[in-house]
């Protein structure tokens, strides 16, 4: 077989200056792909059978307003009809106080993903269950060149009180590898774009770093020629993906790079203190697309992005919100309260919808990076204003290339452990798991059962 035959390798990178530029799925990526006694059709079927499964977690803070809610996330998704379902009836009793009183707001982010109660404290023996995310990360470890990657729109913390004696580190992390040990989370696009090309020696200083940045015009100045090489080798179509792609990473480094002042928010400490940088909704954006990056070229293959942090008191401005978010979500039926509640649900949708536009655009020999990508969407609070934590509000999308099958509403038995849908979802990424947290049963993802017979009250 000569060169011009063989598969080029999925783990292909285009490395020069200090940057390692992974690539999308090519064709040429195929084994066989251009070899007569394939057809493309059988080469086509095993390059969707070879594809890995992916999960995204994105987690919103401060619960919903019942009334209005999922109409409020819904209402930006009308591409994606048949691609996400509405879950209800979720719930997460570990969230609960169980006897340690106020704190719902820390308890919900530190179980959200972990399905367990957190023991009560400010101090350093946090201890918490490891989450969804980082038992599939410990299974697939070494298959891609990040086990995971945790995002968030507001910095991490490890320490301090923020919630009724509960430390900071469950209101800001919902990524556990251990008991102990949440993931640090990043909310700086400019070091996560360096973190996916793998940018710069390892533990560069800050000024080391700034001074790379000076000197360096685009990542791509250093691979041009590595390229164009590989352009020529591959066919039209390759030629297209690939410079479509390099046109993508160009206009994403310029996005990062005009972007400033990007996690210096102040208070960080504070969670109920208002505080709006103009950059907010451009960071989110850009650790959006930095999540769907890295699952599209198998950096990674789960992800987690914490819009804000739990009990964040954030305005939104930009939407008529001029008061923080934990205000508004305490409204206590005022009706003016509630509005501007309902407003931050649909811009947390609006997120939802530009992750799953992202994910759908990618194509993968005829499907999509969503096909194999199961999104959750949702938090641990239900009613902001009553911290209740059943009848969570929580979207699955994605995910019809591992069999998951959508309707607008999924309706579970009342009281379902939340958990039940992450042991379904470890199935899907062939991770060993019999039980996951508080969970009882693996959640029937593959059809549509009809609505469960609710008891009928009595008389």
């Amino acid at each position: 077989m000569t060169d011009h035959f063989r598969p080029i390798s999925r783990r292909t990178v285009l490395r020069a200056a200090g940057a390692a530029i992974a690539l999308p799925f090519l064709d040429a990526m195929i084994p066989g792909r251009l070899l007569w006694t394939r057809t493309a059709l059988a080469a086509t079927r095993m390059a969707v059978a070879t594809t890995p499964a992916r999960m995204l977690f994105v987690f919103l803070p401060n619960g919903v307003d019942l009334p209005s809610w999922p109409g409020s996330a819904t209402r930006a998704l009308a591409n994606h009809a048949g691609q996400y379902s509405v879950i209800r009836n979720l719930c997460h009793r570990n969230a609960e106080a169980l006897g340690d009183g106020p704190g719902d707001h820390a308890r919900s982010a530190a179980c959200f993903l972990t399905g367990a109660h957190p023991f009560k404290t400010s101090g350093g023996d946090i201890n918490v269950g490891i989450s969804v995310d980082q038992v599939a990360a410990s299974q697939l470890t070494g298959r891609t060149r990040l086990d995971s990657l945790e995002l968030g729109g507001e910095p991490g913390m490890t320490a301090g009180s923020c919630d009724s004696g509960y430390s900071c580190a469950y209101s800001a992390n919902i990524s556990w590898r251990g008991p102990h040990t949440p993931n640090a989370k990043e909310n700086d696009p400019r070091l996560v774009f360096d973190r996916l090309f793998a940018i710069g020696p390892e533990g560069e200083s800050a000024q080391g770093r700034t001074r790379r940045l000076q000197l360096r015009s685009s990542i791509l100045d250093a691979v041009r020629g590595q390229a164009a090489a590989l352009s020529s080798r591959v066919g039209v179509s390759d030629r297209r993906k690939i410079d479509e792609y390099l046109e993508g990473v160009r206009a994403l480094e310029k996005r990062v790079q005009a972007s400033t002042n990007v996690g210096s928010d102040s208070n960080p400490l504070d969670i109920k203190a208002p505080h709006a940088p103009a950059d907010y909704r451009e960071r989110v954006t850009l650790l959006s697309d930095m999540a769907v990056l890295g699952l599209q070229l198998d950096q990674t293959r789960i992800a987690t992005l914490m819009l804000a942090n739990e009990g964040s008191n954030r305005s939104y401005p930009d939407i008529g919100v001029k008061e923080g978010h934990h205000d508004v979500s305490h409204h206590a039926d005022d009706q003016s309260k509630r509005t501007k509640f309902a407003a931050i649900n649909a811009w947390q949708g609006e997120r939802l919808a530009h992750i799953l536009d992202r994910l759908k655009r990618v194509d993968e020999q005829g499907q999509s990076v969503l096909d194999h990508t199961m999104v959750v969407y949702g938090g641990a609070i239900a009613d902001g204003n009553r911290h209740n934590h059943d009848d969570l509000p929580i979207i699955l999308a994605g995910g019809s290339a591992l069999g998951i099958q959508h309707a607008p509403q999924r309706d579970c038995s009342r009281g379902t452990p939340l958990c039940n849908l992450y042991l379904s979802m470890l199935k899907k990424m062939e991770v060993k798991a019999d039980r996951f947290g508080d969970s009882t049963s693996a959640l029937a993802l593959d059809s549509i059962e009809p609505p469960p017979a609710q008891p009928t009250p009595s008389t």
